[in-house]
């Protein structure tokens, strides 16, 4: 009987600590890809980048139980990007080591 009992909260626990740990990991396995990196943008008239045109920014998306990211037009081939954060599914995620 106690050993039962035993078991019973050993599985507990585990399902507990899997579940609490579990979407963390997620997060930092989804940062390493590069398709669900959100980034900002300045687009520039011309290839030297001395004249600015605008800014823009990527979007996360959620459609159902899939996330992706939704990049803008940019109207010129001249530009910077710069990382913002990682696309979830719990929200946008800024990773411990870009900080």
């Amino acid at each position: 009987m106690i050993n039962v009992r035993k078991i019973c909260l050993a599985v507990a626990a585990a399902a507990l600590t899997t579940a609490a740990v579990g979407p963390a990991e997620a997060l930092v396995r989804q940062s390493w890809d590069p398709s669900m990196v959100a980034y900002s943008y300045v687009y520039y008239a011309d290839a030297a980048k001395t004249i600015e045109l605008g800014y823009a920014e990527d979007q996360c998306v959620a459609s159902g139980s899939s996330v992706y990211v939704s990049s803008p037009y940019i109207p010129t081939a001249y530009y910077d990007r710069t990382p913002m954060y990682v696309c979830s599914g719990m929200g946008p995620y800024l990773p411990p080591d870009w900080g």
